[in-house]
Order: C-alpha cells, then sequence, then structure tokens
C-alpha cells in the first residue's frame, strides 16, 4: 500500500475557518486527511448561530452533537430536540438546519457522502415557503 492509503491529523492542526458572511466556523478534517469520498467537518456554533436551511443534491449526511445540548434542529420543518452525542442521519432530500439557540456554543461533527459536486451540492430552501432560494 502506498503512504497515500491512510493519513493521521490532530484537529488542533487543522485550520478553523468562520463560514462567509460570519456565523459558524469549522475544521475540514476530510481535506486535512486527503479524502476524496466524504466530508468531514467539526462546527462550532456561538449561541445565535444557525446554518442555512438547506438539502442537498447528492449528498447525505450524519450529524452528531458533541457537546454543549440541548440542542434544536429544524427537520422538515419542525423543530428536533438534540442531546451530546445523540446521532442523526440525513438522506438528500431531507430539509435541515442546525440552530444554536442556547446561551452556550455547540460543537457538531458532520459527514457526508458522496461528497458532491462541493458547495453547489448544498441547495438552500427558504424555512417559511419550503422553496428553494436560488444562488446569487
Amino acid at each position: 500500500m502506498s503512504e497515500a492509503s491512510w493519513s493521521k491529523v490532530t484537529p488542533t492542526d487543522v485550520e478553523e475557518r468562520e463560514r462567509r458572511g460570519g456565523g459558524a466556523s469549522s475544521r475540514d478534517l476530510a481535506g486535512a486527511l486527503g479524502s476524496e469520498q466524504m466530508v468531514l467537518r467539526v462546527w462550532r456554533y456561538s449561541p445565535g448561530d444557525k446554518m442555512a436551511y438547506h438539502r442537498h443534491g447528492e449528498q447525505e449526511e450524519i450529524y452528531q452533537l458533541l457537546s454543549g445540548g440541548p440542542q434544536e434542529l429544524l427537520v422538515e420543518g419542525e423543530v428536533v430536540i438534540v442531546d451530546d452525542g445523540d446521532w442523526l442521519r440525513f438522506h438528500q432530500d431531507v430539509a435541515r438546519r442546525i440552530q444554536n439557540n442556547s446561551d452556550r456554543e455547540a460543537v457538531w461533527l458532520t459527514m457526508g457522502a458522496p461528497p458532491g459536486p462541493g458547495i453547489t451540492d448544498g441547495i438552500r430552501i427558504d424555512p417559511k415557503t419550503g422553496e428553494v432560494v436560488p444562488r446569487s
């Protein structure tokens, strides 16, 4: 086997980046590890932070709340309460959003496969109407 068949990183060695426009920050562990077939990130959501309400064109996702629970997800228009250690799986067609409405930081692990065509695999949804929000 070649050296590229496995890799190791320490999470603190992976740069934490804030999303464009502010809000939650993440560490791209999959990218740092050289993964080509999945996406793996650790996200930090401060109080008031939320991700875009979205679904995917190709990517199935799994989320785990590592710390900061209980927290809320908006899933298909319903609020779901998640405790530390809970795992969630989302089919690509399910609209979802992590939303930190608490007074404490929340740390999430998110995994997705296949990677899809990058950021454009995410399809933003208006949470009030359920309609697709065109990319600008």
